[in-house]
C-alpha cells in the first residue's frame, strides 16, 4: 500500500496545499467568530479545530521537506508510514466538516444581528450619519454621508467637527447655499434637492441615558416598597394567626384548671382583636396614611414636627424616606420610635431620626435603598444626607 513517504513531489505538494487551504479557512471563521462575538462553545470549537489542522499541516510539511525534523524520529517514522489513502480520507473528512463550519457559519450570520450587518443597514440608510468622538474623529460613518461630504467640500472625510465648522461658515463649493442655522441646518445644493442636517452632542445621549436609568430606579424602588409592605403586612397577618392559637389554648387551659394570669389574657386578646380589626388592605390608601399604617402594623411609631408638603410630587419622595427609615429602624437600629422634624419650609428641609441604637460605622449612600431615594431626590431638584453621630439623622432638601 502506498505511504505518505512514497508519494511523488507532485501529489504530495497537492495533499499538502489543500490541508493549508483548509487551515486558512478555519483560520478566517475562527476570527470572525471572535469578532460577531458568537457564543464561548463555537469560539473554543473553531479554536481547537484549527489547532488540529494546523498541526496536521505542520506534521505533513516539515516530515515530506525534512525541515527540523531530526529531533523527532519517531513522528517522521509515523508520518511517512502513514497509507496516502487514510490521509485523502481524513483530508475529505476535514474538508467536509470546514465546509459544514463555513454554511453554519453564514446561517448564522443570516439570523443574528452582527457588527457587518449593523455596518450593512447603516449603509443602506438614505440619510447621511457620523458618529465621531469630543475630537471629531469618525467612529462610525456611513457611505452616505461620505459621499455628502465629498460633494459640499470636495475633500473626504476626516473630521465630524471640521465638517460641521465648514457648514456653519459657509465654506461650501460654489452652488451650495445655507438656507438656515442652528443645531438643525437646511442646506440646498446645485441640483434643487435640500439637505437637513442635525447635530446632536454626546452629553444629550449621556442624558437621555441617564433619564431611562432614573425612571428604571424610580420603578425598581416602588416595586420595592410595594413587596416590602406586602411582605409587612403578611408578617402581621402571620403573627396574628400564630396570637390567636396561642391565646385560645391559654383561655382554655385558665378556664379548665384556672393556670395563668386572667388580666393579662384579657389584654392579650384586646391586643389581637386590635390587630384584627385594623385595615390590612394598603389599596385605596395615600403615600402618607399607607406609610402611618405600615410603621403601627409593624410596632413603630412615627411623630411628626411641622407640616408635611402635600404635593404629589414631594408627598411621593418624603413617603420613600419614611419607608427606608422605618426598615432601618427595624432591622437596624432596634428601635420603635421615627422622628421626622421639618427644620426649614422654603426650600424644604425634613430631618429623620429614631430612638434606636447608633450606626456601629459610618453609613454611606452607596447601594441599597438609600442610595435610590437619593437619586429620586436628586431628579427632583432636591439632596439627601446622612449623619451617622452621635444618633443616625437623614437629611432631605426639597
Amino acid at each position: 500500500m502506498l505511504t505518505f513517504g512514497e508519494l511523488n513531489d507532485r501529489h504530495a505538494a497537492i495533499l499538502i496545499s489543500v490541508v493549508l487551504l483548509l487551515v486558512v479557512l478555519i483560520a478566517i471563521l475562527f476570527v470572525l467568530s471572535v469578532v460577531e462575538k458568537l457564543s464561548k462553545r463555537y469560539i473554543v470549537m473553531s479554536g481547537t479545530f484549527l489547532m488540529f489542522e494546523f498541526a496536521c499541516y505542520f506534521a505533513l510539511y516539515r516530515c515530506y521537506y525534512r525541515i527540523g525534523v531530526k529531533g523527532f524520529p519517531f513522528i517522521v517514522y509515523v508520518v511517512d508510514n502513514i497509507p496516502a489513502i487514510l490521509l485523502i480520507i481524513l483530508t475529505i473528512l476535514v474538508a467536509v466538516l470546514t465546509l459544514s463550519w463555513i454554511f453554519f457559519f453564514i446561517r448564522w450570520n443570516k439570523t443574528h444581528v452582527t457588527r457587518a450587518s449593523v455596518k450593512d443597514a447603516i449603509n443602506d440608510m438614505e440619510a447621511g450619519i457620523v458618529c465621531s468622538n469630543e475630537i471629531g474623529v469618525p467612529v462610525m460613518v456611513n457611505m452616505n454621508m461620505e459621499y455628502l461630504c465629498e460633494y459640499i467640500t470636495g475633500k473626504p472625510l476626516l473630521n465630524a467637527n471640521r465638517l460641521w465648522e465648514v457648514i456653519e461658515n459657509n465654506e461650501l463649493r460654489e452652488g451650495f447655499e445655507v438656507l438656515d442655522q442652528g443645531n438643525s441646518v437646511l442646506l440646498k445644493i446645485p441640483d434643487g434637492r435640500i439637505y437637513k442636517l442635525n447635530r446632536k452632542p454626546k452629553r444629550s445621549v449621556k442624558m437621555l441615558r441617564n433619564e431611562q436609568m432614573n425612571s428604571r430606579m424610580r420603578n425598581l424602588n416602588d416595586t420595592i416598597t410595594r413587596v416590602t409592605i406586602e411582605r409587612e403586612i403578611l408578617n402581621l397577618k402571620i403573627k396574628v394567626h400564630d396570637n390567636l392559637g396561642r391565646l385560645l389554648l391559654s383561655a382554655k387551659r385558665y378556664l379548665i384548671s384556672g393556670e395563668g394570669n386572667l388580666e393579662e389574657i384579657i389584654s392579650d386578646w384586646r391586643e389581637n382583636i386590635r390587630l384584627i380589626d385594623s385595615d390590612l388592605d394598603p389599596k385605596g390608601t395615600d403615600d402618607y396614611k399607607l406609610m402611618f399604617k405600615t410603621a403601627k402594623d409593624v410596632g413603630v411609631k412615627i411623630n411628626v414636627q411641622g407640616m408635611l408638603p402635600q404635593d404629589a410630587a414631594r408627598k411621593k419622595l418624603v413617603a420613600t424616606a419614611m419607608h427606608e427609615c422605618i426598615t432601618n429602624t427595624i432591622r437596624h437600629a432596634g428601635g420603635d420610635e421615627l422622628y421626622i422634624n421639618i427644620v426649614k419650609e422654603n426650600p424644604m428641609i425634613l430631618e429623620f431620626t429614631n430612638n434606636g441604637k447608633p450606626p456601629e460605622s459610618k453609613v454611606r449612600l452607596t447601594g441599597g435603598g438609600l442610595d435610590m431615594l437619593r437619586s429620586m431626590v436628586r431628579d427632583y431638584g432636591g439632596d439627601v444626607r446622612v449623619e451617622s453621630s452621635p444618633v443616625f439623622k437623614l437629611i432631605v432638601e426639597l
